[in-house]
């Protein structure tokens, strides 16, 4: 696998460490600190083994403990306060990637969506940026650390003796190349190990979401055998990458027990012959034992770089998917509900298969259309092209008069309101789940939309009005359905598209609604579309989709008063629902 280049990983950090800098200056300050308390201990110690083999004053050797103590004290509380600032610059670090990689992804096209499942996606923005929390914390305290204390280290070494210098620079040196060849090894493995979590989070995701048709259709067992499946393929996975991070550790270790060794054998060759003194000699070998930590933690942080080496290139890949729809530069009209045209639209989610076929139709600014049609006819995916979804492959779609390539796409969706039948709750205060988290529309404003569709009753009911906490699927789907109508109130659109909104709710509840639902629909362009013709009494013209073509268009009281039309036809045989 190609190796990340140096620069990359620049760019990552400038990115993200700039606009912290002043708590990246503090972290540097801390770290330099430490790095000189450490280095400084052991000349304490060489100082006390000298002066009391030497026979000198009980006073000056309690001193030196005294100092060796307080060292060792402020080197713990710089210790914290290190850890601490890495830790913290870290997740603000990671925290702002994963704010701009889950905005990346909400602005791909749906296609690149329904390609993944949303628990892929989760892993993508979540798991894989903390992957990259520790290069950015724990990473840079430690490596650079860790460098910057071997070159002490080596630096009073090599001004004791150059002989035993030379000998302990070139064993680190090794130490590090070695370090460094083992990367491109573990690159790999951690990327599958990543891959395979990823997926299992996946079938997580899915099954749990069609868990009532897996109940009801008797599809446990066969899930858990595939979970089995999947689950075994990320043990594999996982079996592997943890026994790289062990050969790593032990290949820190050999090198480690080669270093004391050869720092021994010439400290005793110079105390022979009288170079060192015993403290001096002492204090090479305290010295090669302490950098041990060193070598260890260049050698973990390697192993950890490895895995934010396989996080950093699957965020990268992503960041390189770019939405193939481009944003318009034309605003839509200020006022005033807007006219809608397909001129030989043909659409197809694959290229092979078609589900819109040359659909040409105008739709008046203020007028409402009924869209019939059996599954599968192309009804939903109109309303998908009015929102810019997806591109279609050949014609032209006009919305106010301008070519919908042309509009901004802010400006399109926020004037097109749709009322689904699957209403998407969230785990959130009534306030919340009516202005989906805007928090400019006032109190007020959503009172008296509430109080329009006559949910007043059921607004008094509420425990802690606005603020009650909507926990989950608590509520009905008539419930669910009301606040749908709500938000579309609140969004206050040109344009409104009804999937079947009255699909889900009862007949006293059905009824509370239809004459508010008619004051939405007033003076705005709206598209119904309907599984039962009761749903299309009061709608200007009605529209029928069969295979992807247009069966039928006009005018509600011409098809109603043709006894040959499709239309006329199903009223007369009394079908409620067209499906």
């Amino acid at each position: 696998m190609e190796k990340v280049p140096f620069r990359q990983y620049a760019a990552l950090l400038s990115q993200y460490l700039k606009p912290q800098w002043i708590r990246v200056t503090l972290l540097a300050f801390f770290m330099f600190t430490g790095i000189g308390l450490g280095l400084l201990n052991p000349q304490i110690l060489r100082y006390f083994i000298d002066t009391a083999e030497a026979g000198g004053e009980t006073r000056s050797l309690i001193i030196a403990g005294c100092v060796f103590f307080a060292i060792g004290l402020l080197g713990q509380v710089v210790m914290l306060i290190n850890t601490y600032l890495g830790q913290d610059v870290g997740w603000r670090a990671t925290n702002q990637m994963r704010g701009d990689l889950a905005h990346h992804c909400l602005h791909l096209d749906m296609s690149f969506h329904h390609e993944r499942t949303p628990g892929v996606m989760v892993e993508r923005v979540d798991g894989d940026t903390a992957a990259l929390s520790n290069f950015f914390s724990e990473f840079i305290l430690q490596v650079i650390g860790s460098l910057l204390f071997l070159a002490g280290v080596l630096i009073l070494v090599a001004r004791e003796d150059w002989r035993i210098g030379i000998a302990l620079t070139g064993f680190v040196v090794i130490a590090i190349i070695v370090y460094n060849l083992t990367r491109n090894i573990a690159v790999p493995i951690y990327a599958a190990e990543r891959e395979g979590y990823s997926r299992l989070f996946g079938f997580l995701e899915e099954r749990l979401t069609g868990i009532e048709d897996l109940r009801t259709n008797g599809g446990i067992d066969y899930t858990m055998d595939r979970f089995y499946d999947v689950n075994r393929d990320v043990y594999d996975r996982a079996v592997k990458a943890h026994v790289m991070g062990e050969v790593l550790q032990t290949i820190s270790g050999v090198l480690f027990a080669l270093g004391i060794a050869l720092t021994m054998g010439m400290g005793i060759y110079l105390y022979r012959i009288e170079a060192f003194t015993i403290g001096t000699a002492y204090l090479v070998v305290h010295y090669t034992m302490m950098l041990r930590g060193p070598l260890i933690m260049i050698g973990r942080q390697m192993n950890e770089l490895q895995r934010a080496t396989a996080g950093f290139r699957r965020i990268e890949a992503l960041y390189r998917t770019a939405p193939t729809i481009a944003d318009g530069t034309e605003a839509l009209p200020a006022s005033g509900a807007l006219d809608i045209e397909f001129d030989r639209v043909t659409f197809g989610y694959t290229e092979d298969e078609p589900v819109l076929k040359d659909v040409s139709f105008q739709l008046t600014s203020g007028k409402s259309l009924g869209l019939l049609g059996r599954t599968g006819s192309g009804k939903t995916t109109i309303t998908r092209l009015l929102f810019r979804f997806y591109e279609i492959n050949s014609g032209h779609i006009r919305v106010g008069g301008k070519p919908i390539e042309k509009i901004l796409l802010d400006d399109l969706r926020n004037q097109i309101g749709m009322v689904t039948q699957d209403v998407q709750l969230f785990n959130a205060t009534v306030r919340e789940n009516l202005t989906l988290f805007d928090p400019e529309i006032p109190d007020d404003r959503i009172l008296s939309v509430i109080e329009e569709l006559g949910l007043s009753e059921w607004y008094q009911s509420l425990t802690d009005g606005l603020d009650t906490l909507i926990e989950g699927t608590g509520l009905s789907a008539g419930e669910s359905q009301l606040l749908a109508f709500a938000r579309v109130f609140l969004k206050d659109p040109k344009v409104v598209i009804l999937d079947e909104p009255s699909s889900r709710l009862d007949p006293a509840t059905e009824q509370r609604i239809d004459s508010a639902v008619q004051r939405l629909l007033k003076g705005r362009t709206s598209i119904i579309i309907a599984h039962r013709l009761g749903t299309v009494q009061q709608v200007d013209e009605i529209m029928i989709l069969a295979d992807g073509e247009i069966q039928e268009h006009d005018e509600r009281k011409q098809l109603v008063q043709d006894p040959d039309s499709v239309f006329s036809q199903l009223l007369k045989t009394g079908l409620e629902t067209f499906n």
